[in-house]
């Protein structure tokens, strides 16, 4: 047995600190040991990192490993405990004798995993009373809003007006929806909704969770008054799902042979354009309460589906993150979900039973059941959704093209961030004192992309552009005719023109008035004024790719193109509507500009640099 005990998901709660008292001496055969939590534990076989196959268990806080195969029958006998003597663990798998199993009594003891259950008696009992106040704050929306709102709203939240016509530049194509009501006054997104500041309170029954798994009895509790909705809509439910997968293997038959990370991405989100499109087109739009209630559940089930497959391609802690080419099948993702705690939100845990969850991933993926619901009768409204399915897939894949274009900002702004931070901290070694404010400020934040973000590294950063250079091409072929245009990559690479020396030039001068005591040390300034170019040029080729998209959407939804130039100023007010409790990574040019006097206007035709005393240089 593995003795590294490891966290597997940061944030998950300790174990109750009325379960870790314990007993430093090993125990006697005649003891009565428990798993406080039994039904909490989740078991699973994996490659261990030589490629051999290890047993895994999964409670709470701890990973245990099995790396011999003559302890697996100890392991899986383990996991289906809730109490037991010890001498009992000699008969588990094909028998041990029992200085051994002592030996590993004792370590699980010692580690939190068992007990003497006399130190258990009644410590689930309180847990066992399932209704449980809310987790979230008091809301602070008092009405619904909507984003035909979106400059006011975006105004009033982060000081920054954004146009309508380019709303899936700041809101992600998967998060249009969220804070929308459909006809049970419900919100798409219940308690995620997005932007949080625009949640409202409802009426919501909390309980804790009782399913056998990671979220078993959780301080997290889970929404079940949207489960209630969820089942009284199911039939309707599934039989929309095997009408969207069969359009869906129409734009895409490759994945008839095999569903990948990225199919089933592209997929979940494809689920979610065909209500985000009845709310957004022009032409006829959803008013608020008028979504049917199975189109918002089918909206909250399938984001878990994408949430997970986002975690996949995204998150590279825990596990590493997998390319979008990656084959995975339903039992493997309800294995990494429950390993990877995906069923788990900063405020509750999933309200779907597993038996559902089940069904809805075999509908989906697998096809199946599609004699059971292929004689469901829709109501008028979903039927009427279906039929605009093939615009909505439109609005998904070219929601999906802007997401990745705008996002590939990021892993661009963190390298530029170290680069400027080695210039800066080279510069100050070498005598211009006057950078060391700007120095110590960078320093800091590139100890934060460091040990705090997913961008960490090179090798991360080059992942989430593969990812977005994938999703970007792949979604073009789903909107047909798109073979043989230019890739991400190929679109974003930074173009230099005399435009851009010009303007490097005007920097290069402004830094050398701004830092006079480089005297002869000027290559520092100048190496400054290249990088910080450099980043300006790639944005502007990040901003002209994503507003072409945004024209498109425009166009299939009938929505008006904006008027004022979309740039630096709203890029980052995606970042600023999370509000204040995101661990974000302060925007550059926003950091530049207060370090250095300088305010950058940048949109797809422009570069011009401002003083903050409104004159422009020259």
């Amino acid at each position: 047995m593995d003795s590294n005990f490891d966290s597997v998901c940061v944030g998950v709660e300790p174990l109750p600190a009325a379960l870790a008292s314990r007993r430093a001496d090993a125990p006697d055969m005649d003891d009565m040991l428990a798993l406080p939590l039994h039904k909490r534990m989740v078991s699973q076989y994996a490659a261990g990192e030589s490629g051999a196959r290890e047993l895994r268990l999964y409670y709470g806080a701890k990973e245990i490993s099995f790396d011999e195969p003559e302890l697996f029958g100890f392991g899986e006998a383990l996991a289906k405990q809730s109490q037991f003597r010890a001498r009992a663990a000699m008969g588990w798998g094909s028998g041990y004798e029992w200085p051994q199993v002592k030996e590993l009594l004792a370590h699980l003891i010692e580690e939190g995993v068992l007990e003497y259950a006399s130190l258990n008696v009644g410590a689930m009992s309180a847990a066992l009373n399932r209704s449980c106040p809310s987790p979230l704050p008091p809301a602070e929306a008092a009405h619904v809003r909507s984003w035909s709102e979106c400059e006011a709203i975006t105004r009033d939240l982060t000081g920054r007006p954004v146009e309508f016509g380019y709303l899936e530049l700041i809101v992600p194509i998967f998060r249009v929806a969220h804070m929308a009501l459909d006809a049970d006054g419900r919100q798409v997104g219940e308690a995620n909704v997005f932007p949080r500041a625009l949640r409202l309170d409802v009426p919501t029954e909390w309980l804790t969770c009782t399913y056998p798994g990671t979220r078993y009895l959780v301080d997290r509790p889970m929404n079940a008054t949207a489960l209630k909705a969820m089942r009284s809509h199911w039939p309707q439910m599934m039989a929309a799902l095997h009408r969207i997968r069969s359009s869906f293997l129409h734009r895409f038959p490759r994945a008839e042979n095999g569903w990948t990370v990225g199919h089933l991405e592209r997929l979940a989100t494809l689920v979610l354009a065909v209500p985000s499109y009845q709310l957004m087109r022009c032409d006829r739009p959803f008013g608020h309460g008028q979504l049917h209630p199975a189109l918002s559940s089918l909206f909250r089930v399938t984001d878990g589906l994408r949430m997970v497959m986002h975690q996949m391609l995204f998150v590279p802690m825990g596990e590493p993150t997998l390319a979008p080419d990656t084959p995975v099948t339903s039992e493997e993702i309800l294995e990494y979900a429950e390993r990877n705690y995906s069923f788990h939100s900063e405020t509750g845990v999933c309200a779907g039973p597993k038996i559902m969850v089940q069904e809805f991933l075999s509908v989906l993926i697998d096809g199946h059941n599609l004699e059971k619901y292929a004689s469901i009768v829709l109501e008028p409204e979903l039927e009427s959704a279906l039929r605009d399915v093939d615009a909505a897939f439109d609005y998904g894949l070219l929601g999906l093209r802007a997401y990745a274009a705008v996002f590939s900002l990021w892993p661009i702004m963190t390298r530029a961030y170290e680069d400027l931070g080695r210039i800066a901290e080279t510069a100050v070694q070498d005598g211009v004192a006057h950078l060391t404010p700007l120095r110590n400020r960078l320093r800091g934040h590139v100890e934060h992309v460091r040990t705090a973000t997913y961008l960490a590294t090179e090798k991360w950063r080059a992942d989430r552009e593969h990812v977005y250079a994938d999703m970007y091409a792949q979604c073009g072929r789903g909107l047909l005719g798109r073979d043989g245009e230019a890739s991400l990559p190929e679109q974003l690479a930074a173009t230099r023109s005399q435009t851009h020396a010009d303007a490097e030039h005007m920097l290069r001068a402004v830094l050398r008035q701004r830092f006079s005591d480089a005297n002869g040390r000027r290559g520092h300034l100048d190496a400054l004024a290249a990088s910080i170019m450099d980043f300006l040029v790639r944005e502007q080729q990040v901003l002209a790719v994503a507003t072409a998209v945004q024209a498109e959407i425009n166009r299939l939804l009938g929505r008006a193109q904006p008027v004022r130039p979309f740039g630096a100023g709203e890029v980052d007010v995606h970042n600023l509507l999370q509000g204040a409790e995101s661990r974000r990574l302060p925007y550059l040019l926003d950091e530049l500009g207060d370090a250095l006097g300088i305010d950058f206007v940048v949109d797809a035709c422009r570069i011009e640099l401002i003083d903050r005393a409104q004159q422009a240089f020259e």
